[in-house]
């Protein structure tokens, strides 16, 4: 049985993505993922990776949306469900019941009975909530789970389960089955079973032989052969309890992230701030809106609302972000590349509205501070972690710049920005930069697919932190920030 509501067809299983604790720490989705998990280790896990695992297929966001929405409007189910598989592993961790080859058969085939015991109690607590509340799920995900839960965990099926079981158990009698081969050796030995009509009267009747307890050889042999017979029995038991440990696990998984969800939803809700299931268009579209987005992490450090964005852009392959200090420019591409990533990964976002082209990679380059570890000046550290980046993009990519290479002088950043960013958007690359070059900035006007942006800044100096259509100024207002500290 498959769990599937990440995928329609398979279990989610988390990749390797270059740049991931890069893209985390410009981003700041490790404040997300808090409020996400609220100390769950087990949903952490699973929302950090399908975060940085985009999905690259339209019809798999639909249903992974889909299936949110339905958490979102049966919250309490979902908690549930995933409490129950949770559980799980936390009896099986508190119990003495374990499985490994070291073990002698004879232990493993105990351990295995009773660990499907208490996996049976489980699977019957997950039918209970399959047969109560199945109703109000719409989504193919959650619908089809319910079904299977119903169809395939029967009152049959448990009936039948506990009677092997209870079968099995009894390991102070067991039956086993034995033909004459070579040499007069035993062969073929096998577990019989001891509810056969006539049974007991056989076995009462028929010739006995009692080892010894002084016999060690006697009893040594007789364990041997003992182990033999459960030897196929064995076997299934264990790839029986590690069937269903496989299935809660991926129900585990893919429970918390839609349980984070519902957290992270909550928490928002109660400081104030709207969220929506976003748009998205097929790779080829450069075609961007939305009203009302916000910084998400800045919400969740600050508890409180803040500033949001409307925008709507198209056939615009470059948007280069421009003015005064400090008015809110980083904030801005901080919620751009988080309700991006989040889209992507079939999350809502932090805005009343998005609509915005998939892409096939998201990537950062963010200006990072001077530290001890550096062996080289920023700037070669800032052209360095480029090279690195450059050899994981292709078409269809979006990078983010925030005041890149301008660790050197005006003509020589700006010389370099051009530069990348040219081969970039030549390449069908989609560039945000925000920046305080402006020949870097100016050179771009005669390029039909880029859009300009600037930071609100009112004729007092008030910054508002909105960010609108302008086009780039020589001054980023720099003397607003010293007036207002020193004068």
């Amino acid at each position: 049985m498959k769990a599937n509501l990440m995928f329609c067809d398979r279990d989610f299983r988390s990749e390797v993505f270059f740049g991931k604790d890069t893209l985390e720490t410009d981003l700041e989705i490790k404040h997300i993922i808090s409020a996400m998990s609220r100390g769950d280790k087990a949903i952490a896990a699973a929302c950090s990776d399908a975060i940085f695992n985009p999905l690259m297929s339209i019809e798999e966001i639909q249903y992974r949306q889909e299936a949110l929405k339905d958490a979102l409007s049966n919250p309490q189910v979902v908690r549930e469900l995933y409490d129950i598989a949770t559980e799980l592993f936390t009896r099986k961790k508190e119990s003495y019941f374990r499985l490994s080859t070291s073990q002698f058969l004879s232990n493993n085939f105990t351990n295995a009975i009773a660990l499907l015991k208490i996996y049976m109690e489980m699977l019957l607590k997950l039918r209970g909530v399959a047969d109560l509340n199945s109703e109000p799920f719409k989504s193919q995900a959650f619908v089809n789970l319910m079904e299977r839960l119903k169809s395939e965990l029967s009152d049959d099926y448990f009936k039948e389960v506990r009677a092997n079981l209870d079968e099995l158990k009894d390991t102070n009698e067991i039956l086993i089955g034995v033909k004459l081969g070579g040499y007069n050796q035993g062969a073929g030995y096998r577990l019989l079973r001891k509810n056969r009509k006539g049974f007991r009267r056989r076995w009462t009747f028929a010739p006995s032989y009692t080892v010894s307890k002084q016999d060690q050889e006697g009893l040594s042999d007789l364990q041997l052969r003992r182990e033999r017979a459960i030897n196929e029995v064995t076997n299934a038991l264990v790839q029986a309890v590690e069937h269903i440990e496989n299935f809660f696990t991926a129900l585990q998984t893919e429970l918390a992230f839609y349980v984070g969800c519902i957290n992270l939803r909550d928490c928002l809700r109660e400081l104030g701030m709207p969220t929506c299931i976003p748009c998205l268009l097929p790779f080829e579209q450069e075609d961007r809106s939305w009203s009302g987005l916000y910084d998400m992490s800045l919400v969740l450090t600050k508890k409180a609302p803040v500033t949001a964005n409307d925008l709507e852009m198209k056939n615009t392959r470059l948007c280069i972000i421009t003015g005064a200090n400090q008015g809110g420019k980083t904030t801005f591409l901080r919620s751009f590349g988080q309700a991006q990533l989040m889209a992507q990964c079939g999350m809502f976002v932090g805005a009343e509205s998005f609509t915005a082209p998939m892409r096939k990679g998201i990537f950062t380059h963010f200006r990072k501070e001077e530290d001890a570890y550096m062996k080289s000046g920023k700037l070669d550290e800032e052209l360095a972690r480029m090279s690195r980046l450059a050899e994981h993009l292709q078409r269809g990519c979006l990078v983010l710049f925030n005041e890149s290479f301008a660790a050197t002088n005006e003509r020589e950043g700006s010389e370099i920005c051009r530069n990348i960013i040219q081969a970039l958007v030549d390449n069908e690359i989609e560039v945000f930069s925000v920046t305080h070059l402006y020949t870097f900035a100016d050179a771009f006007r005669g390029y039909r697919k880029v859009r300009y942006l600037r930071a609100q800044r009112l004729e007092s100096g008030e910054r508002t932190y909105k960010i609108i259509p302008g086009e780039p100024l020589q001054t980023a207002y720099g003397e607003d920030l010293y007036k207002k500290i020193f004068a």
